[in-house]
């Protein structure tokens, strides 16, 4: 297996679960924000990881570490290759979380529906119009493969958690409005601020992120239409108004 990464333990994966992380490379888009640049445009030069590696440490950890997440690049890329890597992550004894971008919703189906996955991690990228998803992923994206995706997550998978980056002039209000009917009544939704310096674009890398009250302004917009938001790097979240009462 083709791993670029690991990372031993990491709180931010799965909530409440101490989680290591698998890097796997390659994506089919290519979103300026991202922080894995390495991983998506020059994966061979980063060092192979190999699955010993991993497999070991995790038995060593057996009943400290919970979860394993799968992550990239878009891990359902690698077919057959990742359910090999999902059933030998499983029989080391953590749970899995699957990250993805959604643009392959078959794969998703399957992987649920095999049981090599416990949970899934979808980023929902912009609003679900062709030209809106091309210019934040710079590649042409059948967003009804999104939609399919994000409906699938939202009905059948046991735990999930949606992640939105937001982005001065790419991915803020208006975009968020525009995204919200397709999360509607999502149990929970995770805004989180890009950070310049690791961005993929350098023209990015001058662009200052939101603030802490735009932050929470667009909290507040997603919350008072999902069961629970929350802002990345912080532990309060918002639920909806009919649920505070």
């Amino acid at each position: 297996m083709n791993i670029r990464g690991f990372l031993k333990t990491s709180l931010n994966e799965w909530e409440g679960r101490i989680t290591s992380v698998v890097f796997l490379p390659r994506c089919n888009l290519r979103c300026p924000y991202c922080h894995a640049g390495d991983l998506v445009e020059s994966p061979e030069e980063l060092r192979a990881v190999p699955l010993d590696e991993v497999t070991e440490y995790l038995q060593e950890q057996e009943g400290w570490i919970d979860a394993v997440a799968v992550t990239g690049g878009e891990p359902t890329l690698h077919g057959e290759e990742l359910r090999e890597l999902l059933r030998t992550l499983q029989d080391c004894g953590p749970q899995t979380i699957l990250e993805t971008n959604g643009t392959r919703p078959d794969e998703l189906k399957a992987l649920l529906g095999d049981g090599l996955i416990d949970a899934l991690s979808m980023d929902f990228k912009a609003p679900l119009e062709p030209d809106a998803y091309r210019r934040v992923t710079r590649r042409k994206v059948d967003v009804q493969d999104v939609r399919r995706s994000l409906e699938f997550i939202m009905e059948r998978a046991p735990e999930y958690e949606l992640r939105i980056t937001v982005v001065p002039d790419l991915v803020g209000p208006g975009e968020l409005e525009r995204m919200a009917p397709a999360i509607e009544g999502a149990r929970k939704v995770a805004l989180q601020n890009f950070k310049p310096h690791l961005s993929m674009d350098p023209s990015l890398r001058e662009v200052t992120p939101f603030g802490p009250e735009e932050m929470d302004e667009m909290q507040q917009m997603v919350a008072d239409r999902v069961e629970r938001c929350v802002v990345r790097g912080r532990e309060r979240g918002l639920a909806a108004a009919a649920n505070d009462a």
